[in-house]
């Protein structure tokens, strides 16, 4: 069991299991790619590049949207607290 700290999400409780990987169950605080991730998910600490310990979203009350992904898979199109759409790969994680 490894024990970790970062920023909780709005819906996490005390002593809550938090899971990672693609094979996480969609629910809040788990962290899993967005390519994983249906259309109109809304997310929060979405990765702007893979690896980058989520840099999109992290205020508190701030939240991103998936909107779409590309037909290959490859890309995930979200829209920002700002309202406006950006595009980043799939394989960046968000919670």
């Amino acid at each position: 069991l490894k024990k970790e700290r970062w920023v909780a999400v709005e819906g996490l409780h005390t002593g809550q299991f938090v899971y990672c990987g693609s094979k996480a169950q969609l629910t809040v605080g788990n962290v899993m790619p967005l390519g994983k991730m249906p259309e109109g998910t809304v997310i929060s600490m979405c990765e702007e590049k893979a690896s980058d310990r989520g840099r999109l979203a992290r205020a508190s009350g701030c939240n991103c949207m998936i909107v779409g992904h590309s037909d290959d898979g490859k890309k995930t199109r979200i829209r920002l607290p700002s309202g406006s759409r950006k595009t980043v790969p799939s394989t960046c994680r968000a919670v």
